[in-house]
């Protein structure tokens, strides 16, 4: 039994996925334009640093996205990388490379590859904490 797109991928955990996705993007959107940002700058001074709520936040949003995918798609999948981590991972490449565009902002190659390996750490946990709890 194949998991087929609408009905198995549209649930109700996906909602938190997307909130989470909103309240970062507007975070980000907030500090592009010099609204605001002042609350992002205080949140990475409290963390340690940009690198600090970039693992945070990235590592974050793996973990909820992959625990968002269905449980039937991960148990049947050959690759048992969730759709919504592909998603993930063109928005974190697409909203750092805009910021090479933006004058408030730097485009940072730290950055980057943080963001990346972080949505996937977050996934590969919960990938892990998924075949620990049912593989039984």
């Amino acid at each position: 039994m194949s998991a087929s797109f609408p009905s198995d991928f549209f649930n109700k955990r996906l909602c938190l996925l997307m909130c989470a996705i909103g309240l970062v993007s507007v975070a980000s959107l907030a500090k592009s334009l010099g609204r605001y940002e002042y609350a992002v700058l205080d949140v990475e001074d409290w963390l340690g640093g940009a690198w600090a709520l970039h693992t945070c936040v990235s590592i974050s949003l793996g973990f909820i996205a992959s625990w968002a995918t269905p449980k039937r798609y991960l148990q049947q999948a050959t690759l048992p990388i969730s759709p919504w981590i592909w998603m993930l991972l063109v928005i974190v490449t697409f909203d750092e490379i805009t910021q090479f565009f933006n004058s408030n902002r730097h485009f940072s190659l730290l950055d980057l590859s943080i963001n990346i390996s972080g949505v996937i750490i977050g996934a590969l946990f919960y990938l892990a904490y998924f075949r620990m709890r049912y593989s039984r």
